[in-house]
């Protein structure tokens, strides 16, 4: 005899039925609140869905940097904290492993203030792309020049490293090239009059025309979304980018990546380059209307941060007179002995060089130059206070590199709220004929336009050359 269906068969179609049949996009920003999720959400029932739902998100929850906590009052909850990634991740049914949500970690200081800081670093700092499901709703949320950035770097590598291979062609020139075919110069040409027309066999190199048709194809598709958001400083940079890369390609047919695009013997700049165009002919999260679901990506906000930082110092070296060395080249290394060992190099982001000075910048993303202005030492919590502690006593080896009689030490945070007065703290430590000066120093996340930056660079001016 047939079973009939249970009572739990039951509530849980009772519970499909009562769903809303688009999928949730939740939303936070990194070090915000916490991102609650509910069952409901995920299409899940009953209270046992927590563990399955950790185990089955647990890659995408690492990606992003995300912590959770269960709680149970009064509804059982996961609470999602965000950490220092930001980018857009699937969430998976606990019972079925398919996508059935989206979640999306937003830059703090919002996406007009990331693309400022893009456009000053070049896109130097890339996302990691793919690699899991689309994510629901996710591309309407995103800009399109965060994506679009990636794929254009690709499409540049590829054509500064591709190969030509050499083609034979027979082409009729007023002058000779190659070898010139006498006997049919003298059977066609001559009875004709055309004295100076030469058929010419000749070889040169030719790159493949297929992939030049799919690099024009996309890199005009970029332009088009772009151009939605040409008021922007990041899609300015990217259209100028697109622009020069189709001067570089030269003119010819445009064809659109075919699906499952598959070169054998193409070389890793090519592959990659495939893929990029692959996403935008699958219109998978570069914004605008074709398209709801995008791709899963990360991104580390303190590499941009650190990034941001070594572009400022290089602009505030020309200032004050100073050579920058470039971002992570200041490497001093420390030479052990023994068979224990630890760290093997002190990695300053920025070192600022003269005859007789050196500047050390760190940029920290962190909160912490506003809360001490806010709670003072003793307001903050030991957490804090430790991390901040670990950060004093780096920015203090730092000044030890140097054998110059002034020295600087910068740790660099951004500014938080819409104070545009900057926060700092001087300590000065004094050791023989050396002066050290330890300065906490706040930068804004990027520059609103080129009177801000100016303002900005003029502050840090009149701070070190105090």
């Amino acid at each position: 005899m047939a079973r009939g269906r249970t009572k739990k068969g039951r509530a849980r179609a009772s519970l499909a039925a009562a769903l809303p049949s688009a999928r949730v996009l939740l939303k936070g920003c990194d070090h915000g609140e916490g991102v609650v999720v509910h069952a409901h959400e995920l299409g899940a029932a009953g209270e046992h869905w927590v563990e399955p739902f950790l185990a089955a998100n647990m890659p995408h929850l690492r990606r992003l940097d995300l912590t959770f906590e269960v709680r149970a009052d009064p509804h059982l909850r996961v609470v999602l904290r965000p950490g220092a990634r930001i980018g857009a991740v699937p969430l998976l049914n606990p019972s079925t492993r398919r996508v059935s949500a989206g979640l999306l970690i937003e830059p703090r200081f919002r996406w007009a203030a990331l693309g400022a800081v893009f456009s000053a670093i070049g896109f130097t700092v890339e996302p990691g792309l793919g690699g899991a499901p689309l994510v629901p709703g996710s591309a309407r949320e995103v800009p399109p020049w965060m994506l679009a950035g990636p794929v254009i770097g690709r499409i540049e590598a590829f054509l500064r490293h591709r190969r030509r291979a050499f083609v034979e062609r027979s082409e009729v020139r007023t002058s000779p090239r190659g070898q010139v075919e006498w006997n049919r110069w003298i059977v066609r040409q001559v009875p004709r009059g055309w004295w100076a027309a030469f058929p010419c066999r000749f070889s040169e190199p030719e790159s493949d025309p297929e992939m030049d048709a799919a690099v024009r194809w996309t890199l005009l598709r970029l332009q088009e979304d772009l151009s939605t958001m040409a008021w922007s400083p990041p899609a300015r940079y990217l259209l100028q980018r697109a622009a020069e890369l189709q001067a570089r390609v030269g003119p010819g047919c445009l064809r659109r990546p075919p699906s499952s695009w598959f070169l054998p013997e193409a070389s890793e700049w090519a592959a990659e380059a495939v893929e990029a165009m692959s996403w935008v002919a699958e219109e998978r999260g570069l914004g605008g209307a074709r398209s709801l679901d995008g791709l899963a990506w990360d991104l580390s906000i303190e590499a941009v941060w650190e990034s941001w930082v070594a572009a400022f110092a290089a602009k505030l070296s020309r200032r004050l007179g100073m050579t920058a060395s470039p971002y992570g080249t200041a490497k001093r290394l420390l030479r052990w002995e023994g068979a224990a060992q630890s760290m093997g190099a002190l990695v300053p982001d920025v070192e600022l060089r003269a005859a007789d000075r050196t500047i050390w910048l760190d940029a920290k993303y962190k909160a912490h130059l506003e809360l001490l202005g806010r709670r003072g030492w003793e307001g903050l919590s030991e957490k804090v206070r430790a991390e901040h502690r670990a950060d004093l006593h780096q920015a203090l080896a730092y000044a030890s590199l140097a054998d110059v009689p002034r020295v600087d030490t910068v740790l660099v945070y951004p500014r938080i709220g819409r104070d545009d007065r900057p926060a700092t703290a001087i300590a000065t430590v004094t050791s023989g004929r050396r002066q050290v000066r330890l300065i906490l120093a706040s930068l804004p996340f990027g520059c609103r336009n080129p009177d801000h930056e100016d303002r900005c660079l003029c502050e840090f001016r009149e701070l070190l050359a105090a």
